[in-house]
């Protein structure tokens, strides 16, 4: 667990990009929050707030297990 603040969208954006090199505009991450798809977040005011564990949790999710090649996926599925 992370003992740090919470982070705005536009840090939550960085944070995604900083720690699991996944791209996700602050626009998209508002997007995600009104279709569904996205990280968990709190409504804080007019604003929202990022736990990073939330973040970890969304980026795990989006992502594949390490891999050597691409057939692996395919086995995987199967």
């Amino acid at each position: 667990m992370h003992n740090s603040r919470p982070l705005n969208r536009r840090e939550a954006s960085q944070y995604l990009l900083d720690r699991h090199g996944i791209r996700r505009s602050p626009g998209t991450l508002a997007k995600l929050a009104c279709v569904g798809g996205g990280p968990i977040f709190r409504k804080v005011r007019r604003g929202v707030i990022y736990d990073l564990d939330a973040l970890d949790t969304f980026a795990l999710s989006i992502t594949s297990a390490p891999m050597r090649t691409t057939a692996e996926l395919s086995a995987r599925v199967s």
